[in-house]
């Protein structure tokens, strides 16, 4: 049986969420169809949803979430759904196409059979213990004339991470955009200071850990686990549970471990360039 893909709109926002049985991926991809509805498209069957995918926002770079209801798949509908996603995202101005799923061979070679080799592994760690800190006093909110600081020590840690899992070096310029979304979120941003130089910083986002770093030439003095620390505590006061990312390989694995964050899921992480 052929599907046909149409636009979402909010009003099947209800459909879509009783089609998702994996708890994960439904709060990923309803988030995601409430934050950008007009990135996202619906198969459907006799009437019915059988598959929903959304792409995050129209830049140049972005990423997609696709779902096909279990009874429907190895049908055809997961191809025909991507399909007429890359299509709107290539009417929208996108060359970088990024997508993750669950370590699983069968959406993995779909996603391979369809142009988008693997970049790397990472894993979700959560964190549901005791938080008893004592507040660190070096530990502040961001301001704005800490940009300059904070961007060279993200820069240079992540170029280092990516140096040792093996991954490409990425070169991401400064920007006034930037500057202004950093201060904008500045509430949810993080700096250790001793001495009046900054030593690291931690990036927050909802129940997440967007970002941790400390300048290269600092790290093995304790700031990590104490911006760590303090991010976690930050978060409980908000959410349950504490998450986090982090790529296979990479060193920080082991400080996470210890304070108590435990592996949850596996994703494989995909690029693709479209033409």
């Amino acid at each position: 049986m052929m599907c046909t893909i149409i636009p979402y709109t909010p009003d099947k926002i209800n459909e879509v969420r009783m089609l998702i049985e994996d708890p994960f991926v439904r709060e990923d991809l309803l988030g995601c169809l409430e934050e950008f509805p007009d990135c996202g498209l619906l198969a459907m069957e006799k009437g019915a949803i059988v598959g929903a995918a959304v792409f995050t926002g129209k830049n140049e770079a972005t990423s997609f979430t696709l779902y096909v209801g279990t009874s429907y798949r190895e049908r055809g509908v997961g191809t025909k759904l991507l399909l007429e996603l890359e299509k709107s995202m290539r009417s929208s101005a996108v060359k970088e196409v990024y997508c993750d799923f669950q370590e699983n061979p069968k959406p993995s070679s779909f996603v391979v059979n369809n142009g988008y080799p693997l970049q790397f592994r990472s894993s979700l760690m959560t964190f549901q213990g005791a938080d008893a800190v004592l507040s660190d006093q070096r530990i502040r909110l961001y301001e704005d004339q800490d940009y300059e600081a904070v961007r060279d020590i993200l820069h240079r840690a992540f170029q280092k991470m990516r140096k040792q899992v093996g991954l490409p070096l990425k070169e991401a310029p400064k920007s006034r955009e930037e500057k202004e979304k950093y201060l904008e979120n500045r509430t949810s941003i993080f700096v250790l200071e001793e001495e009046s130089i900054i030593k690291g910083c931690i990036f927050l986002d909802g129940h997440e850990i967007d970002k941790l770093a400390v300048a290269p030439e600092e790290e093995g003095k304790g700031y990590g686990r104490a911006l760590l620390a303090a991010g976690v505590k930050n978060i409980r006061t908000h959410h349950k549970e504490a998450a986090l990312w982090v790529v296979q390989g990479n060193p920080a694995e082991k400080l996470y471990t210890s304070f108590g964050f435990q592996k949850k899921r596996l994703h494989c992480f995909h690029k693709k360039i479209l033409s």
